[in-house]
C-alpha cells in the first residue's frame, strides 16, 4: 500500500532532520520541499487543491501556482543535488489508484448508501408493489396530484 502523504512528509524530515513546512526561503528546505510535492502529485495522483490544503493544514499555506511552479523545479533541483534522488528512492508506490480516486470511490459509496436508505422510504415501498397492468394508470393519477398541487 502507498504511504500517505503525512508519511511521506514525516520520513523526508526524520531522514534529512530539515523541517520542510517551515517559513523560510533556505534552499535545502525549497528543494525537500519540491520533492514532497514531487511524490505527493507524481507518485499518488493528488492533485493541486488537495496538495495545497495538505500543506495548509500542517501550517505551510502554498498557492497552487507555486506548488506547480515547485513540482517543475524538482528535475532541476534533482540534477545537482543528488541527495534529493536517494531521498527519492526511500519511497515505493505500488498500486495505481490515485488519491483522488480513492476519494472518488468514498463519494460513490456514500451516494449508494444514501439511495438505499431512500429505497427504504414507505411511499417508494409502497409504489414498488403497484402491479405492472396498473402502472401506466398509477402514474397518470400520481402526476395528477403532484400537478394539482403546483
Amino acid at each position: 500500500m502507498n504511504p500517505t502523504p503525512t508519511q511521506i512528509a514525516n520520513k523526508i524530515e526524520l531522514f534529512t532532520g530539515i523541517e520542510i513546512f517551515e517559513d523560510t526561503r533556505r534552499k535545502p528546505v525549497i528543494e525537500l520541499r519540491s520533492l514532497l510535492i514531487y511524490l505527493l502529485r507524481e507518485k499518488l495522483g493528488m492533485r493541486w487543491l488537495n496538495i495545497a490544503l495538505f500543506f495548509k493544514s500542517r501550517g505551510k499555506p502554498l498557492h497552487h501556482a507555486t506548488l506547480i511552479y515547485s513540482n517543475r523545479q524538482y528535475k532541476m533541483y534533482k540534477k545537482t543535488n543528488s541527495h534529493l534522488k536517494e531521498i527519492e528512492k526511500l519511497f515505493s508506490f505500488k498500486f495505481n489508484l490515485t488519491y483522488d480516486e480513492i476519494d472518488r470511490i468514498h463519494y460513490l459509496e456514500n451516494k449508494c448508501n444514501n439511495y438505499e436508505k431512500k429505497l427504504e422510504e414507505p411511499l417508494i415501498q409502497l409504489i414498488s408493489k403497484i402491479p405492472q397492468d396498473i402502472y401506466d394508470e398509477t402514474y397518470e393519477r400520481l402526476h395528477t396530484i403532484v400537478n394539482s398541487k403546483e
